[in-house]
């Protein structure tokens, strides 16, 4: 089987798996806490924890918030850009299919709440030491596929591995192979 199909297969299992995670999470949320409103709770651990269930219309701490519509189309634009230029996003490691994985499967998940819900439901909620804005599954794969592409971008690729995917000679390759060819003459 193809390397690239090997590596997109991964991609959309981790996608699909951080997709149904988000899912299945916020339809227990939508099952067992009425709302979305900021009245009912279930409180994990006192003072540090609950679960909530709020609606978002808008992108990360509510910003953009009353959106919903425009933060869609720009999330099926983010889907397809990230889809067609996995390349350039590390899809040839397994760290860069995680990091994609999650990204997608995360924005999927947001995307399918604006859809349905019209809106995003957010249910996790931190004390830290004021209360953090509620997030959800979907929220944590973008966060955790994004830090892990920062991380890949302090990689440096392994000497003449760039050069070699293109099919050239490295810049100081050449230099040997002009020096050694002086030296023959």
């Amino acid at each position: 089987m193809p390397k690239a199909v090997i590596e997109n297969f991964r991609i959309l299992i981790i996608g699909l798996v951080t997709l149904a995670l988000d899912q299945i999470t916020k339809w227990l949320v939508i099952q067992k806490i009425p709302g979305p409103t900021f009245d009912e709770s279930i409180v994990v651990v006192e003072g540090f924890f609950k679960l909530v269930h709020y609606g978002n219309t808008g992108a990360a701490w509510s910003i953009f918030s009353g959106n919903n519509f425009w933060l869609a189309i720009f999330s099926v634009g983010a889907l397809v850009f990230l889809w067609l230029f996995r390349k350039h996003f590390g899809a040839e490691e397994p760290l860069g299919q995680l990091a994609l994985g999650l990204i997608l499967g995360g924005v999927a998940g947001n995307l399918i709440d604006r859809v349905v819900h019209h809106h995003v439901v957010d249910f996790l909620q931190f004390y830290i030491p004021f209360p953090f804005p509620a997030f959800n599954v979907a929220d944590s794969g973008i966060c955790g596929g994004v830090g892990l592409m920062f991380l890949l971008s302090f990689k440096k690729p392994k000497r003449g591995q760039t050069w070699a995917k293109k099919g050239k000679v490295p810049p100081e390759s050449k230099e040997v192979i002009l020096s050694e060819e002086k030296n023959d003459a």
